[in-house]
């Protein structure tokens, strides 16, 4: 790999590193999320970090500083946070439960355990996801330690109460990711029949519709997902709108990855064998590389990406820094303060209009899943919603200069 990306520095000289702001957070994580409503980044800490973990760590993405812990639990790992801005979920390493934090409090509150085997013991959490428009539930992929196979099934959990239905264990899904309010996509990285899964959730739980083996391939491959498409470690992009077939690839990646709704870009962290990190952000149409930079604020392997606002990115290293990386062609900062930019009504029931929007070129009302549900040309006043499903939604306004913001909006 590290020869791939020599080659790469070589033949692309032309890339303006000069746009990226590039901070580092000294602390140890396992994992990572972001609230905009609070615009706060929340990481998992162990014990390992010292006085301060087993918590729930508080990151200022605009200072780049560690604001507060609160503790949440023995070796926390996993996130996932609900798209309302209203709970963070939390696995452990050292207990067989899932832990709720509460963003609006800063406290931590539920706590449920996962269950157990007679053979292989307690089942732990290897991969969690919050329904879509439901924060009180969350799809756990359950594991044992100690054994193999480790997969214990992926369970449903009701403010911490389990539907009886799960998938099987042993050969299922390590890794999922919620492709509608009641559909997984899930990845078997731990056997060689490396299936991806579609499950299907009612009320009685979660049931497996069908496996598409060998589509993508590698042990602890890991992807994300964005309207329609799955983005794997590896570079692979899978077209998962009907039969699941690999669209395209991304060349010389390794690391996981997230799509940037505001650049319309899918942004890997990608690291090395020896080390060496490069963020890079690719075209999703086209799968051609638009950015390539070298980090040397950070070194070692990479567990987690994510955006943290426009032009924002955040991801863990293994050599226990949060790297935040800033792009200033996507800095919105003066766009949206001078004209103070605002959706109202919000929540709506029908119509919404966007204040002081003057200069304003398009509106794009896209749902949970990416896909654009609303489109509007130079308008800013009287925007008709009313046809829409109950739920939340996300706007992006661009101006005639080309930039853009993000809105949060509820629809009744």
């Amino acid at each position: 790999m590290k020869k791939n990306y020599l080659l790469v520095f070589i033949i692309l000289p032309m890339f303006a590193f000069s746009q990226f702001d590039v901070n580092t957070v000294e602390v140890t994580t396992n994992d990572l999320v972001y609230d905009s409503n609070t615009d706060r980044i929340y990481v998992s800490i162990p014990s390992s970090n010292g006085a301060n973990g087993n918590s729930i760590g508080v990151i200022n993405p605009n200072n780049n500083t560690l604001e507060n812990t609160v503790f949440i639990g023995s070796e926390p790992t996993a996130l996932a946070i609900s798209d309302d801005g209203k709970y963070i979920y939390s696995g452990f390493s050292g207990s067989s439960t899932v832990r709720r934090f509460e963003i609006s409090t800063q406290t931590s509150g539920l706590q449920f355990s996962l269950g157990s085997d007679s053979s292989n013991g307690s089942f732990y959490a290897e991969d969690i996801e919050v329904m879509p428009g439901q924060s009180n539930t969350i799809a756990v992929s359950r594991k044992n330690i100690g054994f193999t196979p480790r997969h214990e099934g992926v369970a449903i959990y009701d403010n911490g109460v389990i539907r009886p239905t799960t998938t099987p264990a042993h050969t299922g899904s390590n890794k999922i990711e919620f492709s509608a309010q009641n559909s997984l996509i899930g990845y078997n990285n731990e056997s060689t029949e490396f299936g991806i899964r579609r499950m299907s959730i009612n009320s009685s739980g979660v049931s497996v519709l069908g496996v598409s083996p060998n589509v993508l391939s590698g042990a602890d491959e890991d992807f994300s997902y964005f309207n329609g498409k799955i983005y794997a470690t590896d570079g692979t992009v899978v077209d998962a709108t009907g039969s699941l077939f690999v669209a395209g690839t991304f060349s010389n990646v390794n690391g996981p990855s997230v799509y940037d709704t505001n650049a319309d870009l899918v942004c890997y962290a990608s690291f090395d064998f020896s080390g060496n990190i490069v963020f890079q952000r690719f075209n999703p149409t086209t799968f051609l590389l638009a950015d390539n930079l070298p980090i040397s604020e950070a070194f070692g392997d990479v567990n987690n990406i994510i955006t943290c606002g426009t032009g924002c990115y955040a991801f863990n290293s293994s050599d226990n820094k949060v790297v935040i990386i800033k792009d200033a062609t996507l800095g919105l900062t003066q766009f949206d303060s001078k004209n103070q930019l605002s959706i109202h009504p919000n929540p709506t029931v029908d119509y919404i209009s966007v204040t002081n929007g003057e200069n304003i070129e398009k509106i794009l009302v896209y749902d949970l899943r990416g896909k654009i549900v609303a489109n509007f040309n130079n308008k800013a006043d009287h925007l008709y919603l009313g046809n829409l499903a109950s739920g939340t939604y996300f706007v992006k306004i661009q101006d005639k200069n080309n930039r853009t913001i993000n809105r949060k909006l509820l629809k009744k």
